[in-house]
């Protein structure tokens, strides 16, 4: 868990430097409820379990600490990678560079991660 301190302006919590990302533990502990709660809210889940001062309560702490969920872990979770294959003859030309900088880009904005497979034959997996 990352350390979580108020702010020097107030009672704004913040991460601590050189610490890792803010987890869900630390929005729990940032808005003064349970995990179970921010799961909830995060996972827009929390209607007629969560009050609506409490779920934005839990968005306003995750926004401060600047949560964003792991989807690796998600995805582990849930069974499903959404995780793209690009297969790349070379990694060391621009061309290629470019090639993977926009699916990277395009499969961000779709909830979607890349892995580069290099085969100099061009032939994947």
């Amino acid at each position: 868990m990352c350390p979580v301190h108020e702010s020097r302006r107030g009672s704004r919590p913040t991460v601590a430097r050189g610490s890792t990302r803010p987890t869900s533990r630390d929005v729990a502990q940032a808005a003064g409820v349970s995990q179970a709660a921010v799961s909830l809210v995060l996972g827009d889940k929390w209607r007629g379990r969560v009050s609506e001062t409490t779920a934005e309560r839990v968005r306003e702490a995750a926004r401060e600490l600047g949560y964003r969920p792991n989807l690796a872990a998600r995805n582990l979770r849930l069974g499903r990678t959404r995780t793209v294959l690009l297969v790349v003859p070379a990694l060391t030309t621009e061309f290629f560079a470019g090639v993977y900088t926009g699916a990277a880009r395009v499969a961000a904005r779709h909830g979607f991660g890349v892995v580069l497979y290099p085969s100099p034959e061009g032939v994947g997996p």
